[in-house]
């Protein structure tokens, strides 16, 4: 069984380093969904159930930082890897106590109980009432650990010492450090049951835990009074709704790791160059963001956010980009790029342009790196054992294009510097910081590319990043990279990327976004919609 690790298991397997070809579909008409499984919460997650949980909205409760979870793919999200072991154990267990102890403190038992006597009956009420939030599913009067737990909190010198007890306990139980995707028998399948699917809707889309009306919705649906599949589509609707939390968490907490969007703060700066500050960093976060997040709001696709002919400035941004400032001021607003030299669209954004550079210089080679693995899903092998792979100071005046060709295009270094390097020529128009300009050491910038040995074995020539015959121009034209955004979107929905015969659920992905044009929005309701998302079958 998937993600079963931390129940017992003694350790992280291989994670993949790239994603695989999908595993044939034998039976395309049942759409093979993958295996059961139960998947720990990652640590934003388990942060921000417990905050939920108390309505702790000023982030005052003492949530220890208990897991370090394994960076795979651009995401910290694979569900063989996110493990309970070791002394992460012995840390639950201290956070958990601190936990209840402050709730206890701070007036939040209330939210779970109307009573405060030390009777099995007020026991119950407690336990049921702080149970089904923190184990996201029913609990009725005969389910077992009702009575376990109320049994716990008997064992407390008053209410208070009880429920303590009972949140402790809780806050340690599989039942609230793990998802739980193992579903009911249904002939050879299993059906998640609707709260496993309303978790699983509310990790996905938000980021947290089920909220008070997606656990009715799920209850409605146990019940028969609602299907499964409306919950799915009504709930999804009102989770991503503009304005809303998950409108931004739905697709940002998947563009950031596809994308690599958070390099933009941990990618070293050169501050003899230019101070990168803190508030033009989050400026150029909110730029990209607002980029996206207009597509999918509007139902866009993700090449509209490459190609868009405008982008969200404010006054420090234009500034920096160079653009007049006007009537502009801290928040950030829609601005055309018409009569400007600097290039529209995701690509020349600052937050991309500084995630993939060095510190004192842009890079060719990362910016074409994640072009050619991240939007094409193209392996770059690694540089083979013992090759020195810092690149040596220019000995002479010459630009960065004509530094790495004098440098990566000799020896063995070639045949893969050309599969990135030529990619990213593209960005000469923009600098380690993002700044646009026309010359370098005096010499003219050059951004015409080469895509070499694309998905279909061809060598496509582009010039720049943006307009007809750009870099970006070719991406949102590509069925490749919208392929490879469903590929990833897919991982990052379901904590795993290949099983047997997983090309059926990426076909039937593939078809429904196309039946929707490849918008943003249709390609997240496609991958909600895979039979993978409601049904397991039995891990072999």
């Amino acid at each position: 069984m998937s993600g079963t690790g931390g129940a017992g298991g003694t350790g992280i397997g291989a994670l993949p380093t790239e994603l695989q070809p999908p595993d044939m579909c034998q039976s395309p008409s049942a759409a093979v969904p993958g295996p059961r499984k139960i998947w720990r919460l990652s640590a934003p997650q388990f942060e921000a159930t417990i905050r939920s949980l108390f309505q702790d909205t000023k982030g005052v409760a003492p949530v220890a930082t208990v897991f370090a979870d394994p960076a795979n793919l651009g995401f910290s999200i694979d569900a063989n890897a996110l493990l309970v072991q070791g002394l992460t154990a012995s840390q639950l267990e201290d956070n958990a106590e601190a936990i209840a102890s402050w709730a206890t403190a701070n007036n939040k038992l209330s939210l779970f109980a109307s009573c405060t006597t030390l009777d099995a009956s007020c026991g119950a009420e407690f336990v049921k009432g702080f149970g089904q939030r923190a184990f996201r599913t029913a609990l009725a009067d005969s389910d077992p650990r009702v009575a376990t737990y109320t049994s716990l909190f008997m064992t407390g010198s008053s209410f208070f010492d009880g429920a303590e007890a009972v949140i402790a306990a809780m806050l340690q139980s599989p039942y609230f450090l793990y998802r739980s995707e193992l579903g009911t028998p249904s002939g050879d399948r299993f059906s998640l049951t609707p709260y496993e699917v309303a978790t699983e809707l509310a990790y996905t889309l938000t980021g947290n835990t089920p909220d008070d009306t997606l656990l009715a919705a799920a209850y409605s649906a146990a019940a028969g009074t609602t299907s499964v599949a409306s919950m799915v589509d009504e709930q999804a609707a009102r989770l991503t709704g503009v304005g809303t939390a998950g409108n931004v968490a739905a697709i940002m907490g998947f563009m950031n790791g596809w994308l690599g969007l958070p390099r933009l703060y941990t990618t070293a700066k050169d501050a003899t160059i230019f101070v990168l500050t803190k508030t033009l960093q989050n400026a150029m976060a909110a730029e990209s963001q607002n980029l996206l997040l207009e597509a999918f709001n509007a139902n866009g696709s993700f090449g509209s956010a490459l190609t868009a002919d405008h982008s969200f400035l404010n006054k420090d941004l234009a500034q920096f980009y160079g653009f007049p400032i006007g009537n502009l001021g801290p928040a950030l607003e829609r601005v055309s790029y018409a009569g400007q030299s600097r290039d529209p669209g995701l690509l020349a954004t600052g937050a991309f342009l500084n995630g993939y550079a060095r510190p004192d210089a842009d890079s060719p080679t990362q910016r074409g790196h994640m072009v050619r693995s991240r939007l094409l899903c193209q392996a770059v092998p690694p540089p083979p054992p013992n090759v020195d792979t810092m690149l040596k100071p220019s000995t002479q005046p010459e630009t960065t294009r004509d530094h790495f060709i004098n440098s990566h295009e000799v020896g063995a270094c070639k045949s893969c510097h050309q599969q990135m390097d030529w990619i990213g020529f593209a960005f000469e128009n923009y600098d380690a910081f993002g700044r646009y300009r026309t010359s370098e050491n005096g010499l003219p910038v050059v951004d015409t590319a080469t895509i070499f040995a694309d998905p279909q074995g061809r060598d496509v020539n582009v010039t720049g990043v943006s307009g007809p015959g750009s870099l970006s121009a070719y991406l949102a034209a590509s069925d490749d990279v919208n392929r490879c955004m469903l590929r990833y979107w897919t991982y990052y929905a379901y904590g795993s990327s290949s099983w047997a015969q997983d090309g059926c659920t990426y076909d039937a992905i593939d078809a429904e976004t196309q039946r929707g044009s490849f918008g943003l929005k249709s390609a997240l309701m496609a991958v909600l919609h895979a039979p993978n998302f409601t049904t397991r079958v039995q891990d072999k």
